[in-house]
């Protein structure tokens, strides 16, 4: 029982002077902020302004809109994921290939972009893509990113090869 005793003794020694220590070395380098620190902290209090008001935005931001994928398959079409520009009738697998290495990856983007601005990019994916007529992509694609799924499909039956039968 001695031995327990002593060695409980140096160890509470052992705490008391660890922790008088490590008081009296916080207190001797405790000292005013350098220039460079000031700067750092202004810098992350901007940063943190600057997160905040980002989130603002987006919080005051239209909501994205959701791919009802369910309803898509109901209406007849089969989506292999959100925004599957294949269902567009007119695009393929590489068209949307080419669609998506322009930064155009979804309905919502392709429903904004006009014939001219399709057509450049087509143009920019080679001979291959020259046939192709975006006519009524930014219509379709607007009818999908709105889930209006019934309109998309009676359009598409109207189209002949992407065209309206009075031409689009």
């Amino acid at each position: 029982m001695s031995q327990i005793a002593c060695c409980f003794w140096w160890l509470v020694l052992g705490f008391v002077l660890g922790w008088l220590a490590n008081w009296l070395l916080s207190k001797a380098l405790r000292r005013a902020p350098s220039a460079a620190t000031r700067v750092d902290t202004e810098g992350a209090e901007r940063a943190a302004v600057a997160h905040h008001d980002a989130i603002v935005e987006a919080a005051s931001a239209p909501p994205a809109r959701v791919i009802d994928v369910g309803a898509a398959r109901a209406a007849g079409f089969n989506l292999k994921h959100d925004d599957d520009l294949t269902i567009i009738e007119g695009i393929g697998p590489r068209i949307d290939e080419l669609l998506h290495q322009n930064g155009v990856a979804s309905f919502a983007q392709l429903s904004r972009l006009g014939v001219p601005e399709i057509l450049e990019i087509l143009e920019r994916g080679g001979p291959h893509f020259q046939l192709a007529n975006p006519g009524s992509w930014a219509r379709q694609a607007s009818l999908a990113s709105e889930n209006r799924w019934a309109e998309l499909k009676r359009l598409q039956e109207e189209l002949i090869s992407g065209r309206a039968p009075g031409g689009i």
